[in-house]
């Protein structure tokens, strides 16, 4: 037999066909094997994301472990390769209290390879993730207009005190960040911006032009008011001394200045519809340069109708080392409710306050401690923006002064210089926030957030919970491992 070698070919491929056979089924198994710890290791890194954002500051409770096992669950569901013995476990680090870790295991079933005694293999991962915060400045844009006296339309407490309990949670998702820094400012709008203590005195008009009737023949026009010839007089002996007081008065709502590049002409001046990034950060010069100065807004002064409301000064970024000073802050900015409705205004003071090359550039820095800087407007409003044509606003008086230029009406203007003012705010890398609370045209607003994820509604009860998922996304989620 060992001369005749004739069929031994197909003798010994036949004894081959077993270890071959195990070998592209055990292939096959593993194969499985590999895909389903690649949808573990997905199911783990969202489980430990998910959970980690649920977290207020490093506390870490039931809630925040049943957020990580759902997003788990919802990613590698019990039937995935058929998949026996899954375990996952949600837990905080023991060395680190801000870390989310996570670990699961598995046994994938086997087809060939159990003919050989092997009816599984046992799979594992693990991962963890961490809050990345960094450095941030928030400017809080807040509506502060008539209608957030009344009680949404679900009922209840008014939407004012619920906006100043849910703030809170901006705060508290942002609190206890080591090696971080997050300044937080104020802006309260309706249909003025108490500014004035933010400014420079070289920001003010010395003589701001009102309408009155001189004559008392019925027919306003322009009439310039020295702040020699105000109640602010006896406030020093100079001019400036004077716009000083009236800028520290806590009553210094100022009147919008001249699109850059117009001029001012004694009150008769344009704001175009366009904001630029001029419009943001330029700012006067020298005591005289009227073209980049703000008015003195002054009911007193303007006869042609002297209705007008100013809310309560805004704020320049500051941080809060505790909950009860920033309660205390967001209590400050909405102590004053009443007037009509701006958006424009609100986001285009939020963005000059921001800037960190504008008004505030030496308090603005781009890094700290070597760490970049963040800009975020977050931005709320219970209504849609609502000019009125009689009553004394930052632009003046609508049926008198028309400052505002361009076609259709007074609304649709203001929209379009909103839209405008957030398109420069965002192209200066800032990121903005809309909440749109209650009765809304969210059409009017949502095109102002940085994207569709940057934009939320709500009726008031989870209101807190709204902002505390805003200050999750600006302390940027990051897995560690």
């Amino acid at each position: 037999m060992r001369r005749d070698t004739r069929g031994n070919t197909l003798a010994m491929a036949a004894a081959a066909l077993v270890p071959i056979a195990g070998m592209i089924g055990s292939g096959l198994d593993m194969s499985r094997a590999y895909m389903a710890q690649a949808k573990l290791q997905n199911a783990c890194d969202a489980a430990a994301l998910a959970a980690r954002r649920e977290m207020s500051g490093s506390v870490f409770d039931s809630d925040v472990r049943t957020e990580g096992e759902r997003f788990f669950d919802f990613n590698f569901p019990s039937t995935t390769m058929n998949a026996q013995n899954v375990t996952r476990t949600v837990a905080q680090s023991t060395s680190d209290d801000t870390i989310v870790e996570v670990s699961a295991s598995a046994d994938i079933p086997t087809s060939v390879m159990a003919l050989f005694g092997r009816d599984s293999i046992s799979i594992s991962v693990s991962c963890e993730a961490n809050q990345d915060y960094g450095n941030n400045d928030i400017m809080v844009v807040l509506d502060v207009t008539g209608s957030m006296n009344s009680a949404p339309s679900g009922g209840g407490a008014s939407k004012i005190s619920r906006l100043r309990t849910g703030a809170m949670g901006l705060y508290r998702a942002l609190a206890d960040t080591p090696n971080t820094r997050t300044r937080y400012g104020f802006v309260p709008y309706s249909m003025n911006v108490n500014v004035g203590g933010i400014l420079r005195t070289r920001d003010i008009l010395r003589t701001t032009f009102y309408p009155q009737d001189e004559d008392g023949d019925g027919d306003e026009e322009y009439v310039g008011v020295d702040i020699n010839e105000t109640e602010w007089f006896d406030d020093g002996s100079s001019r400036g001394e004077r716009i000083r007081a009236w800028r520290e008065s806590g009553q210094a709502c100022v009147e919008e200045r001249p699109t850059i590049g117009n001029s001012y002409n004694d009150g008769d001046f344009d704001i175009d519809l366009t904001v630029t990034q001029d419009d943001i950060d330029q700012i006067a010069s020298a005591w005289n340069d009227v073209d980049r100065q703000y008015g003195r807004w002054d009911p007193d002064e303007n006869e042609y109708d002297d209705d007008g409301w100013c809310p309560s000064p805004a704020t320049r970024l500051s941080t809060y080392g505790n909950e009860t000073a920033f309660q205390d802050a967001v209590n400050d900015a909405t102590a004053i409710v009443a007037g009509n409705t701006y958006h424009d205004l609100g986001l285009v003071w939020a963005a000059r306050l921001l800037s960190p090359t504008g008004i505030n550039a030496s308090r603005n820095p781009t890094e700290w401690n070597g760490i970049p800087v963040a800009q975020h407007i977050v931005f709320l409003t219970d209504g849609d923006l609502v000019p009125t044509s009689s009553n004394y606003s930052s632009f003046g008086n609508w049926n008198f002064n028309r400052r505002l230029t361009g076609s259709g009406g007074q609304e649709s203007r203001h929209i379009a210089r909103f839209l405008s003012a957030c398109s420069a705010a965002k192209s200066m890398g800032m990121t903005i926030w809309i909440i749109a609370f209650d009765n809304v045209d969210t059409d009017e607003v949502e095109p102002c957030a940085t994207s569709s994820g940057h934009f939320y509604v709500t009726d008031g009860t989870d209101l807190e919970d709204v902002f505390e998922r805003i200050g999750a996304g600006i302390g940027r989620l990051r897995l560690t491992q």
